[in-house]
């Protein structure tokens, strides 16, 4: 039976509800307030980041339209999505050119570069570096220097950044440097040829000289057999032939003129030797590089510095049989020999000795490689100038007789042009020697690097 319930008990429970109903809203407007206060706040903060990043994207692409390299995003369908200022220019493309576009439409060859990117890929290689001609709609074909990176989007799909640089001024200064640096090159070795000039002329002037002495001993020869072909001619007495000859002395003559005509040809040889020898050494050559026979370049060499080192040393040649002819730029070798001879030669005269010094020269093959060692018996060199000897005008000759210029240039042609190796032992008061190394194929160059 349900207890009865006064008047004044349900108004006090009536009381005690709408107090538990008013500090349950009191409390939910706080919440509310609590909670609109905290979104507030986060919405300032949005609002914040987001003119933040609004602010990083515009100094961002300010940047890009502002580099000079062209800028690229690539899709994986290669398809060209968004481009910097320097790339539109570059290419001269308008923004409406970007529809349906493929990166490699911008390149000329297009085919290599795909190999090339496809090979990178199956390597897990991220970043590609490479040099090619692309292609504007307004200057038309150009070199280019590119950088491709692959990079991961936050929905998992993979983009590509190409990275571009207009190398046609690069490429117009090299040209401009190679250049230069041929007209040096041939300027020094023409130095070279001047300062051996005298002494060239000297070595043509024996063999001419004795050839001039033969050529006057034929001729009065010949007069001499003249006179007496003339009276047996005329039909003169054995006795008159028999005086005509014994004073013209045949006999002398038949033994004599065989030995004078064959001391000029070998004289006009050596004359035609050197000649030849001055010829190849001062000819420019080919701008790529030619198949060359080491073992000649060396005795051409060796013709043409002769009387620089015949006053002062004897040659020791230990040239290798049937070695391998080398792709190089022949004048250019030409030139390191000479440096290397007459510098030997000098090294020996410093020695002041009157017994003569020795130059010797071997050359020999291993592993695709020729080896060129040209040792003397000279001074010697110290530590200190072993280590700065290929530096730019370093000479320890007196002024004006060095230009410091030789083993600079020597260190260049073999080093940088050829990809080869150039070492020096030298002790000093023993003598100095100097190997080449020279690759006889691009795989020696690429086997050494490995």
């Amino acid at each position: 039976m349900l207890e009865k319930v006064s008047d004044e008990q349900t108004v006090e429970i009536l009381s005690a509800r709408l107090e538990r109903e008013k500090s349950a809203r009191e409390q939910a407007e706080e919440l509310l307030e609590s909670k609109s206060r905290s979104l507030y706040q986060t919405n300032q903060a949005l609002e914040k980041v987001a003119e933040n990043l609004e602010g990083q994207r515009q100094q961002l692409n300010t940047i890009l339209d502002h580099t000079f390299a062209g800028i690229l995003l690539v899709n994986d369908r290669m398809n060209v999505i968004q481009s910097n200022k320097s790339a539109n220019e570059m290419f001269g493309l308008k923004q409406d050119d970007l529809l349906d576009l493929k990166v490699f439409d911008l390149f000329e060859r297009s085919d290599s570069i795909s190999r090339l990117l496809k090979t990178k890929s199956k390597r897990n290689n991220n970043d590609t570096h490479f040099e090619t001609n692309a292609r504007s709609n307004d200057t038309g074909i150009f070199p280019v220097e590119v950088g491709v990176s692959t990079i991961e989007k936050n929905d998992g799909r993979h983009a590509m950044v190409w990275i571009i640089n207009d190398i046609t001024r690069r490429r117009r200064e090299e040209g401009r440097r190679k250049q230069l640096e041929k007209e040096l090159s041939q300027a020094q070795k023409l130095e070279a040829l001047g300062t051996l000039a005298s002494g060239v002329a000297h070595e043509i002037n024996t063999p001419i000289q004795y050839v001039g002495d033969n050529m006057r001993f034929l001729a009065e020869a010949l007069s001499d057999i003249s006179d007496v072909m003339k009276l047996y001619q005329a039909n003169a007495t054995s006795q008159e032939i028999d005086e005509k000859s014994e004073e013209a002395d045949l006999e002398f003559l038949m033994d004599e003129i065989p030995e004078a005509i064959d001391q000029s040809l070998k004289g006009l040889e050596q004359v035609a030797a050197i000649v030849k020898a001055i010829k190849e050494f001062s000819h420019p050559g080919q701008d790529g590089a030619e198949v060359v026979d080491l073992n000649e370049t060396i005795e051409t060499t060796l013709t043409v510095t002769r009387n620089q080192w015949k006053y002062v040393a004897e040659v020791d040649l230990d040239l290798a049989d049937n070695l391998t002819e080398v792709p190089c730029s022949k004048s250019e070798i030409n030139q390191v020999l000479v440096n290397l001879i007459v510098n030997a030669a000098d090294a020996i005269a410093e020695r002041k000795e009157k017994v003569l010094g020795k130059i010797s020269i071997k050359t020999s093959e291993d592993n695709n490689w020729v080896n060129i060692v040209v040792s003397d018996t000279g001074v010697g060199m110290p530590k200190d100038v072993q280590e700065r000897m290929f530096d730019p005008f370093f000479t320890t000759k007196d002024v004006g007789k060095g230009s410091g210029q030789g083993l600079a240039i020597l260190y260049n042609i073999i080093r940088l042009k050829h990809k080869g190796d150039i070492q020096c032992k030298s002790d000093v008061g023993k003598g100095t020697s100097f190997t080449i190394r020279l690759p006889v194929s691009p795989d020696a160059v690429s086997q050494q690097e490995a």
